[in-house]
């Protein structure tokens, strides 16, 4: 469960900027993650909230924000988004097309109380 690691590294990141800016409390942690990464949201949000106990995190809402797979196809310049990846273009055939999205994971922001 990969998605333990994930929680455990997103409040390593940002528990030290939260203390940095003098929080009381984090409220609100908003990430986004790429389809690719095969996160289950609804553990990611539980294991969150058990890492995040006894921290100024403890109670924060985790918003997963979902960026879809997009594809790029060199042969007939097609720019699409789904979610998975495709191995020949779905408008003209062509092999050896690029991924330019749905394999992120960041931090888009959190709120805080001082």
């Amino acid at each position: 469960m990969h998605e333990l690691g994930i929680a455990e590294e997103l409040l390593r990141a940002i528990l030290p900027q939260a203390e940095r800016h003098g929080a009381k409390k984090v409220t609100r942690v908003t990430l986004r993650v790429g389809v690719l990464r095969a996160v289950v949201a609804d553990n990611l949000s539980f294991l969150f909230g058990h890492v995040a106990a006894g921290t100024i995190a403890e109670g924060a809402t985790l918003a997963i924000e979902t960026d879809p797979v997009v594809i790029h196809c060199p042969a007939c310049g097609l720019r699409t988004e789904g979610d998975a990846i495709v191995l020949d273009c779905p408008a003209c055939g062509a092999a050896g097309i690029g991924l330019t999205g749905g394999d992120d994971l960041r931090i888009v922001d959190f709120d805080i109380d001082d």
